[in-house]
């Protein structure tokens, strides 16, 4: 993987931004969701195990020597005849990875273009943790790899825009592999979200089960097209692998398709089975939506964001 910023791809871009000015400003006010404490630099918005001196009351605990006097809870001793102090919730910085999918199979879907979908998605979410107080990451993974180092601060929404707009869909992904080295530059990361079509189980798992060993609290955006949901397809087709070429023909009948359709929703329960073992939680995405209903919409819905 190269930690650098990728150039400018003219051809996905287009002169188009990713968001709109719009509603990057609506999603200053959203929040990412989090399922457990955060554990990471002091000064952020979320709740760590550790305990700290923040404002927020944790629990009691009975005094020992040494413990400041302040924090001894002098009303309950006037009532119960013993010591006991308070201890408070601290808040933790959480650092938040993106990892992009930017496979050849990516790179698909005409006006419901799955990469730039995905792209937008991540900014949207980038967004949120940089308005929220949160660091932030950034990773491709395919046969263009590339690293955007922690940011911080709204400030750096431009940045992060930037380095995903210069991105491009070709070749194969590693994921798992270029987690790994991902978190070698971020060793502080507490929240992974991965952008992807999650067509290969096995690389799931190992992505899922690394992002374990790590303790990440992992989100999967799984981004699928509308014609691979429900296929519109009818006659004789040559169907070509993105990534490995692979050439086969078929003859599409409603057959075919009621066969397809069984295959996806077994394909589908694999994927969420991966999740359930390894603690991820996996979040469909409709890439034949705009970017508002996606980020406005569906990802609160689905419990991903959430306003402040």
């Amino acid at each position: 993987m190269k930690f650098q910023n990728p150039s400018h791809n003219p051809d996905l871009a287009s002169g188009r931004a990713l968001l709109e000015p719009g509603l990057v400003a609506r999603l200053e006010g959203y929040r990412l969701v989090r399922y457990r404490p955060a554990g990471g630099e002091p000064g952020g918005g979320w709740r760590s195990r550790r305990k700290g001196g923040a404002v927020e009351f944790a629990d009691y605990r009975q005094y020992t020597p040494g413990d400041e006097p302040r924090r001894v809870d002098w009303k309950t001793y006037a009532r119960l005849g013993r010591l006991y102090v308070k201890e408070f919730l601290d808040e933790r910085q959480d650092c938040v990875l993106l990892l992009v999918d930017t496979s050849a199979s990516m790179d698909y879907g005409g006006e419901a273009h799955k990469g730039r979908c995905a792209l937008q998605v991540a900014a949207g979410l980038g967004v949120c943790a940089l308005a929220g107080s949160d660091r932030l990451a950034a990773a491709a993974s395919g046969s263009q790899t590339a690293l955007l180092p922690p940011l911080g601060g709204r400030g750096s929404i431009f940045r992060l825009l930037r380095f995903l707009e210069g991105l491009a869909f070709r070749g194969v992904s590693d994921p798992a592999g270029d987690l790994r080295t991902a978190l070698t530059m971020v060793p502080r990361t507490g929240s992974l979200y991965v952008f992807s079509d999650l067509l290969d189980l096995e690389k799931v798992e190992k992505t899922l089960r690394l992002a374990a060993g790590y303790g990440l609290e992992t989100t999967l955006l799984h981004i699928m097209a509308p014609q691979e949901r429900q296929p519109g397809l009818e006659g004789e087709w040559a169907l070509v692998d993105a990534e490995s070429g692979a050439r086969v023909e078929v003859s599409v009948t409603p057959a075919v398709l009621q066969a397809y359709r069984r295959r996806l929703e077994n394909f589908l329960g694999q994927l969420d089975d991966l999740c359930r073992r390894w603690g991820a939680r996996r979040v469909v995405v409709d890439s034949g939506l705009k970017p508002a209903q996606i980020l406005l919409n569906a990802l609160p819905r689905a419990g991903v964001l959430h306003p402040r």
